[in-house]
């Protein structure tokens, strides 16, 4: 096949497959980050349209009558790839509320750094599980699930009869409270132990008034957070490589809800 010499068809087709993945990519966590230049981001969507054209190009696609109604497809397709990064970029989210949560009931709840990928304030502690599950995607070729993601969406979605409005903000709000769950997962075990501390502090503080709590309290909750975030990251790389295995299923589930 020619790329240099496509029809007028076969360039709208490149189009549609150029603006889904550059919008999953735009959304993508570590793909979509703010430190890599634009002009490498461009480059990576144009060489995965390429790679994913010759195997979709003869999919049926819609057939605009003008420009208008090419750009209202473009948008559509443009919405399908924002969804797939959506629901990839939840899990992060999920790691984020869990670190913050946790890192609240640690005393830590003011000490914020710059997160690099969406150069927003989060807490330490979610900064430090993000890097890991950064990792840990990158180590289980999760990318590479996104990547097939997009190519079967030409396959399982007929852009003539997609609808948004029906079962798709439902899927997506089923996909939330499932991020949320696994939120409250990750940060179940220290917040358990951190509130046991606390109400072992407080009947410390009813039984002996003399001893200052909060000087004693501040560091103890410090310690034995920064102790179960240690002892705790096996059981979150395992929740994790859980969340990812079922990544695929999630990503069907959206196409089948479009």
């Amino acid at each position: 096949m020619d790329l240099l010499n496509l029809s007028l068809a076969e360039f709208e087709t490149f189009m549609f497959v150029f603006f889904r993945v550059g919008a999953m990519i735009l959304l993508v966590p570590i793909l979509g980050s703010r430190q890599i230049p634009a002009t490498m981001k461009v480059g990576l969507v144009l060489f995965l349209s390429l790679a994913i054209f010759p195997a979709v190009m003869h999919q049926p696609m819609p057939q605009p009558r003008g420009v208008y109604d090419l750009g209202i497809h473009l948008l559509t397709d443009a919405l399908i790839g924002v969804a797939i990064g959506f629901i990839t970029r939840l899990l992060f989210a999920a790691v984020q509320v869990a670190g913050t949560v946790i890192d609240f009931q640690m005393g830590f709840g003011v000490v914020n750094v710059i997160d690099p990928q969406t150069q927003s304030q989060v807490s330490i502690t979610a900064q430090f599980q993000n890097i890991l599950v950064v990792l840990i995607f990158l180590a289980s070729d999760a990318h590479h699930i996104l990547i097939r993601a997009v190519k079967e969406s030409f396959f399982l979605i007929d852009p003539n009869t997609i609808d948004f409005a029906q079962f798709t903000p439902e899927y997506m709000v089923h996909v939330f409270l499932a991020m949320f769950v696994v939120a409250v997962k990750i940060a179940a075990p220290i917040m358990a132990i951190l509130f046991f501390i606390s109400v072992g502090l407080g009947l410390v503080a009813r039984t002996v008034p003399q001893m200052n709590v909060f000087i004693v309290g501040f560091p103890l909750q410090i310690g034995v957070g920064l102790f179960m975030i240690a002892v705790s990251i096996p059981l979150f790389s395992l929740i994790i490589q859980n969340e990812i295995m079922q990544l695929p299923a999630r990503l069907l589930g959206l196409m089948r809800s479009l």
